[in-house]
């Protein structure tokens, strides 16, 4: 028996004429899109962490002890943490709460280390963005924490220079940080 020759293959048919390049570089462009959204959280995360190696602080915030560089002289800070009853929490749920303290959590992780690098105005930014997400994310029977964060917001925007406007954003989050403990040691 023979084996099977087909003979040589039609070479494929031309393009010309057809939208097949026009979509192929749609569909380049569209993944290029999506894949860019990833590529900045992933370029903006190494950002900060290059930020950070470089003022030589570690995940406390304080400078690294090996450090040739001195640290950046920190402006005083006028603090005025809210003192916010129970009340505050009305309408929480324990989804809302944890949204609450692990996102205030980690802004201070990221914030501190860069305004005790001297960073004030990154600080700031950092505290008001998450503030901003968090009054997004909580639900909408979560009005006094929405409230609270709004209030810090403005307090912020209205104070001189980006120190300022760090310690006011802090001082929301300390608040808050403080009513949710109270409320968690009286369960």
């Amino acid at each position: 028996m023979t084996p099977f020759n087909p003979g040589p293959l039609p070479p494929p048919p031309s393009p010309r004429g057809s939208n097949a390049i026009l979509w192929l570089f749609a569909l380049l462009g569209l993944g290029t899109i999506l894949a860019g959204g990833g590529a900045f959280a992933y370029f903006f995360s190494r950002g900060v962490a290059r930020g950070l190696a470089s003022a030589n602080v570690d995940d406390a915030g304080a400078e690294s002890s090996g450090s040739s560089k001195p640290r950046a002289k920190l402006p005083p800070a006028e603090r005025h943490v809210p003192k916010h009853t129970l009340s505050l929490l009305d309408g929480c749920s324990a989804v809302d709460l944890d949204v609450l303290r692990s996102g205030i959590d980690d802004a201070i992780e990221v914030g501190a280390p860069l305004y005790n690098a001297g960073n004030f105005a990154g600080c700031y930014h950092m505290y008001e963005g998450t503030a901003a997400d968090l009054e997004r994310k909580v639900g909408a029977a979560c009005a006094g924490p929405r409230s609270a964060l709004e209030a810090g917001r403005t307090r912020a925007a209205s104070s001189m220079g980006p120190s300022a406007q760090a310690w006011a954003m802090r001082d929301a989050f300390d608040g808050l940080v403080d009513v949710i403990a109270r409320h968690d040691s009286n369960r």
